[in-house]
């Protein structure tokens, strides 16, 4: 039996009809979530409709509605509220909130210089969406406040509109980033936006990637085991390294193809949810012209800037990536068919399946929320130590060109592959592979049912 034969087996037992489905069915799942969820975020943060109700008819609420009818990036919906019942009137509007301006609004302001009334009603809803919605529909009431001070300057204090426009904006902002030992006149929040967007993918794909392949070759393992058709694998003539390089090599490219399926449903979801912050960063963040800045009054796109800033990845980071993936695959394989071998059940694959994922999920988390320059010595040892640490970094190592960092975890993760291959290579060519045994079975129960 050759090595082709070996591995077409494996393959056909691992990329099973249900298999494909499955795969196909987490990319549908990703893509119908990332519409819905891209739809809730986009109505969340359309601040583009001021629903208000007027009920003052002074001049000066007249000359407020007037400036915000002005406004080319608000459009103004006038509404009739009938009762106090706001939750009725919502309702019979279809509308997720109100600003009314109540009688007596304009006077206030105007003959007792005290603040004006407004009543904002908004309805309560669940879910982040809802919540980035009900944050979104409160700046209505910082639009009308807004031009009701400009209105007061004026019509008050006799102030002209250029005076306004000095005391509400006195200073014009230029703003820079600073990364890798340069600064770009670019907002930072441009340029963040897209690198953890980029950043992002790459973590999760290797997360999923890790215990598919791990769980895929540690059942496969434990259950030839368990119904003796290992026994008889191993008593064929061919030896056992082709049989143990046939099974790392099906469940690679088995996991490849999980992963394949999951990178883009993953990143269709994550461009349909933060699509429209994206294109709203990087329209606002194209043309940078701000008056009197002197000589920084240069004009770069998002992708000049990433690109001046270091964190573009060139066709030899994408390589470099590519190799210290495959060893992270590999570090999980050979860690998987040690524990694989040890199983006597199905209970047992569950719980040796375990160490893996907690050592897989902790670096995860850990990067994903925390900025590891920022970390004690003592908890970056802890995380370094863990070979998948490497990997989820390795990305943000070469957009910012630590090449140091980036070597020595590939080289660290080398020597962890070399000692679990060397592992996993000793026990398959003896017969330890056959008496090693970890069982979830209770020991009592065994000898009361012998008894």
């Amino acid at each position: 039996m050759k090595f082709g034969n070996l591995l077409k087996k494996e393959l056909g037992e691992l990329i099973t009809k249900q298999a494909v489905i499955s795969m196909v069915f987490v990319l549908v799942l990703f893509v119908f979530m990332g519409q819905i969820m891209g739809h809730s975020m986009e109505e969340g943060f359309d601040t583009s409709t001021l629903n208000i109700c007027i009920r003052d008819d002074s001049d000066f609420t007249k000359n407020v509605i007037e400036r915000i009818k002005t406004d080319a990036a608000t459009e103004l919906n006038i509404v009739d509220i009938q009762s106090d019942n706001y939750y009725d009137e919502l309702e019979r509007l279809d509308l997720k909130y109100v600003v009314i301006i109540p009688e007596g609004y304009g006077d206030t302001i105007v003959d007792e210089k005290k603040p004006g009334q407004l009543i904002f009603a908004s309805k309560v809803s669940l879910g982040f969406s809802a919540a980035m919605s009900s944050i979104s529909s409160s700046d209505a009431v910082s639009t009308i406040i807004d031009h009701s001070a400009d209105e007061a300057m004026e019509s008050i204090y006799g102030l002209t509109a250029e005076d306004v426009e000095l005391l509400t904006s006195p200073a014009n902002t230029v703003e820079f980033s600073a990364a890798n030992g340069k600064s770009v006149e670019i907002s930072a929040a441009a340029v963040s936006s897209i690198v953890m967007m980029e950043s992002m993918i790459a973590p999760f794909a290797i997360f999923f990637l890790l215990l598919l392949a791990s769980q895929m070759i540690m059942t496969a393992i434990s259950t030839e085991k368990i119904d003796k058709t290992l026994e008889t694998l191993l008593s064929t003539p061919v030896s056992r390294m082709t049989v143990l390089t046939a099974k790392m090599v099906a469940a690679i490219i088995s996991a490849l193809l999980n992963a394949v399926f999951m990178i883009i449903g993953f990143g269709i979801y994550m461009v349909s949810i933060m699509g429209g912050a994206m294109s709203g960063a990087a329209a606002g963040s194209e043309v940078i012209n701000m008056p009197d800045a002197g000589a920084f009054t240069d004009v770069l796109s998002t992708a000049d800037a990433i690109s001046q800033l270091g964190f573009s990845l060139s066709g030899a980071d994408i390589l470099f990536f590519g190799l210290q993936l495959f060893l992270t695959l590999a570090i999980g394989l050979s860690i998987s068919l040690i524990l694989g071998a040890t199983a006597t059940d199905v209970k047992s694959v569950q719980t040796l399946v375990m160490p893996i994922m907690i050592a897989v999920m902790i670096p995860f988390f850990v990067t994903m929320f925390m900025d590891f320059g920022e970390m004690p010595v003592a908890a970056k040892v802890i995380m370094f130590l863990i070979p998948f640490t490497h990997s989820y970094i390795a990305l943000t190592n070469l957009m910012s060109g630590d090449m140091i960092m980036y070597w020595g975890g590939l080289a660290y993760q080398i020597v962890f592959f070399a000692v679990c291959m060397f592992l996993a290579v000793r026990m398959f060519t003896s017969d330890k592979l056959f008496t090693m045994s970890f069982s979830t079975e209770n020991k009592t129960n065994k000898k009361l049912l012998k008894k």
